[in-house]
């Protein structure tokens, strides 16, 4: 779980990150970072759209989707796509895993330390260079389970 210290860094360096990023920092941008920024849920498009729409009712599904698009682009938070093609979005863009429960849907990240990056690979006849990896793992959460 993220410390609340953590996660106020996150949505503290969002002005200057947008700055450097050469983007403008509008409210509805700001909404959706901090709102993204407070959550571990990992929440869908519509999840977002619902939490925002409290405080910010003019704002609009097509806002929020181009929104995340764009931060996803820019690596401001990560998509992670489930088995059913359900995008959702999270913050936390520092090397990570995810718990996928395959009944609820819940996500939980896994710290990337966790894992051995040296069972991780690609077969050595591959031209390819690994940049960067995720793993997901699907199964039951505890909830689930019982």
């Amino acid at each position: 779980m993220a410390s609340q210290e953590l996660l106020q860094r996150r949505i503290d360096a969002f002005p200057e990150n947008c700055r450097k990023a050469g983007l403008k920092l509008t409210p509805q941008r700001s909404a959706i970072f901090s709102m993204l920024a407070s959550t571990e849920s990992h929440p869908t498009p519509e999840e977002v759209y619902s939490e925002i729409r409290k405080n910010t009712p003019s704002i609009s599904l097509a806002t929020v989707y181009k929104v995340l698009d764009l931060f996803h682009s820019r690596g401001f938070v990560r998509r992670v796509s489930t088995r059913d093609q359900v995008a959702r979005y999270d913050a936390h863009v520092e090397p990570h895993h995810h718990l996928i429960c395959t009944a609820c849907g819940r996500i939980q990240d896994v710290a990337d330390n966790a894992i051995d990056p040296a069972g991780v690979g690609v077969p050595g006849n591959t031209d390819f260079l690994v940049r960067d990896y995720e793993i997901q793992f699907h199964g039951l959460c505890g909830a689930c389970r019982t």
